[in-house]
């Protein structure tokens, strides 16, 4: 070996190194602040949805909340009034122009939702937060545009990590949802060290977890595997009906107005009125209603109320998430369903929570990851073969742009095998 060729790959192998400490830095930078602020953001969040349950006059609020919302939103000269929307579209531009004070807007606008009593999740507020405080410090560091949106995908990571406790999902989340199944193997290691420094800096300030039971089955057999696949077709079909429902709840809106103060008020009052029908099982995170599901059978319509709740809320102007919504409906579906097919109540809860929030976001193996995460690896193979079935049936979902299959999950039913040349 020549000198000038091992001076190269000495070169090469000092760069690696300088590399590696320099995101292991960047990703401490990231880190202890997402920890901090998403941790906070949890914490605040759980308290004020506890305080609305305890005073459920609050709901009459909720019209001159959306107004505030509106308000914060057309002042920011912002068009998408979600914040995890917004992130979607600047990240994937790889723009470096999320502004940092989008941190509290979505903040206060989620609040604002949960503790008066708006039917929505919290990590979309959750990884906007995260994903623009990753783009501040690209900024303040003047990094290139890769490295940005390497950063972006960071606190998305680490922010939905942290705010439902699940640092594997959470790092596998950012390449599933931001880059539409693309993934970014360059950010592997300093999104799985900021994820998991970001839950340990959360747990130290006080955020705290919740804990599900053991997902038990009996002997994986042939019976057992039909009946997994038809929870998959359940819990997929549920998710696609989710999904038509509220991508289309806001066109509903726009039937009777365009004025987003007007819909604000609407939204606001079209969830007393279904408060004052039904009560305030479906306002909210609905966190509680969700471990009751585990131990006591629910209804199918509690599903459907659910569905309506989020719809009339997240259609208007309100702001949080769909990804509670998606394990309320998930885990009262499988509730109810689990006395037709013999399954134990909690795991066929189990099951269809993180079951209709995989068809619903089409997040497969971050849906993967967060079942073993919050219900053990028993049956991982179960967990595959629900999650599988319901990401596909999920995508029929296209068929509304007369698709009958996305062309990205047409694509699983083909082997192609690319030949060396």
């Amino acid at each position: 070996m020549s000198e000038q060729v091992y001076n190269e790959k000495n070169q090469d192998y000092y760069k690696l190194i300088r590399k590696i400490f320099k995101w292991i830095i960047l990703s401490i930078a990231m880190a202890i602040p997402i920890g901090i602020v998403v941790g906070l953001y949890n914490m605040i969040l759980k308290a004020a949805n506890s305080y609305r349950k305890e005073h459920e006059y609050l709901v009459y609020f909720l019209p001159i909340a959306g107004l505030i919302i509106t308000f914060m939103y057309l002042k920011t000269k912002r068009n998408a009034y979600s914040g995890e929307n917004l992130l979607k579209s600047e990240v994937q531009s790889a723009a470096k122009d999320i502004p940092f004070y989008m941190t509290f807007v979505v903040f206060i606008g989620s609040l604002l939702t949960t503790i008066c009593g708006g039917s929505a999740g919290k990590e979309g507020s959750a990884v906007a937060m995260g994903g623009t405080l990753g783009d501040f410090i690209a900024r303040k560091f003047k990094l290139s545009d890769d490295e940005q949106r390497t950063l972006v995908i960071c606190g998305v990571r680490s922010a939905f990590g942290v705010i439902y406790d699940v640092p594997f999902a959470g790092a596998i989340l950012g390449m599933e949802v931001v880059l539409k199944g693309k993934f970014h193997y360059e950010a592997l290691i300093p999104a799985f060290l900021t994820t998991v420094i970001s839950n340990e800096v959360a747990t130290l300030i006080g955020s705290t977890t919740i804990s599900y039971p053991n997902l038990t089955l009996d002997t994986l057999n042939i019976l057992l595997i039909m009946k997994l696949v038809m929870l998959g077709i359940v819990f997929g079909a549920i998710g696609f009906i989710f999904n038509f429902v509220l991508d289309n709840s806001s066109k509903v809106y726009n039937i009777f107005t365009k004025n987003p103060y007007v819909k604000a008020i609407l939204g606001g009052c079209i969830t007393i009125i279904l408060f004052l029908i039904v009560g305030d099982n479906y306002n909210g995170l609905g966190q509680s209603f969700i471990n009751d599901s585990f131990n006591n059978p629910v209804s199918i319509i509690d599903s459907i109320w659910k569905i309506i709740f989020t719809a009339v809320a997240l259609g208007s102007v309100f702001q949080g998430g769909r990804g509670n919504p998606t394990f309320f409906v998930g885990a009262a579906l499988g509730s109810w369903i689990a006395k037709f097919i013999n399954i134990p109540l909690a795991s066929s809860a189990a099951l269809g929570m993180i079951g209709v929030f995989c068809s619903a976001t089409s997040l497969p193996i971050t849906a993967i990851a967060m079942s073993l995460e919050y219900f053990g690896g028993e049956e991982m193979v179960a967990i595959i073969i629900v999650m599988t079935v319901s990401y596909i049936i999920s995508g029929f979902y296209d068929i509304l742009t007369k698709r009958k299959i996305p062309e990205g999950k047409g694509k699983i039913f083909e082997g192609k095998v690319h030949k060396n040349k």
